[in-house]
């Protein structure tokens, strides 16, 4: 017992010291660097939430500078171009609507490959498909009729709002007055997004350039409107049921 009253007289200040040092080295520890983390992380979730308090406030304010029904009919003209499914129904009006404009007549039209005519969601795209970002409907069609109607036919056929390309052609005439072209064709469609974006996600404004070309689609001619011309007071439109189930 006198030894150790006497090892503490001897070495009292040193062991004070050192206690002090480990009990400041365990509030280091146990305290202050838990809550500098916390700090730092409250200051993170500061920052973001800034961020996106920012964001939303840039969005209301696209929003509310936006007419609503504007973009409706901004986006009803592009899908009349591209829609979101294959849309035979419309491309064929289309078709009968440009050979009724040219004169030609039309026949034997075929689908390149077999297709099925329901909306496909989700498609592995083709290399081409992919560069082009959008899916392609490839089929094939004979016009027949003089030079001018099927100049008239080749120059509108990539200026209307469903919108082709000729692949190729195959041309084959006695005289000017009696042309056969058999053509390769593609048309565009781009199932849509079955996912919306979050909402924080940020919202860019139409640049000009997009406006414009918005405008330049909307300018071209809509020769499938016709097959989807709603029923007027002359003609007999049907009444649907209240039960679709009843006989």
């Amino acid at each position: 017992m006198l030894t150790i009253n006497k090892f503490f007289r001897i070495y009292r200040e040193l062991i004070i010291s050192v206690f002090i040092i480990f009990v400041s080295l365990m509030a280091t520890i146990f305290g202050i660097i838990p809550t500098i983390g916390k700090v730092i992380a409250i200051r993170s979730d500061s920052v973001v939430l800034t961020k996106t308090i920012q964001i939303l406030r840039t969005k209301i304010s696209i929003l509310e500078s936006q007419d609503q029904n504007t973009y409706r009919d901004q986006l009803a003209q592009l899908v009349a171009a591209v829609p979101g499914d294959k849309s035979l129904p419309t491309l064929f009006a289309t078709l009968d609507g440009l050979g009724a404009q040219s004169g030609v007549t039309l026949k034997d039209f075929s689908l390149v490959r077999s297709v099925s005519i329901a909306t496909e969601s989700a498609v592995n795209l083709s290399p081409e498909e992919q560069k082009i970002g959008s899916n392609l409907l490839s089929f094939s069609i004979t016009v027949s009729g003089n030079y001018d109607q099927i100049y008239a036919f080749l120059s509108q056929v990539n200026n209307v709002r469903r919108f082709f390309r000729v692949n190729n052609f195959d041309i084959s005439f006695a005289d000017t007055s009696a042309i056969s072209v058999h053509m390769g064709m593609d048309a565009f469609y781009s199932p849509f997004s079955t996912s919306i974006g979050a909402v924080d996600s940020p919202l860019v404004p139409l640049s000009q350039k997009e406006e414009d070309l918005i405008t330049q689609v909307s300018e071209m001619p809509y020769l499938s409107q016709a097959a989807f011309t709603p029923a007027t007071s002359a003609q007999s439109p049907v009444t649907p049921k209240a039960d679709l189930f009843a006989p």
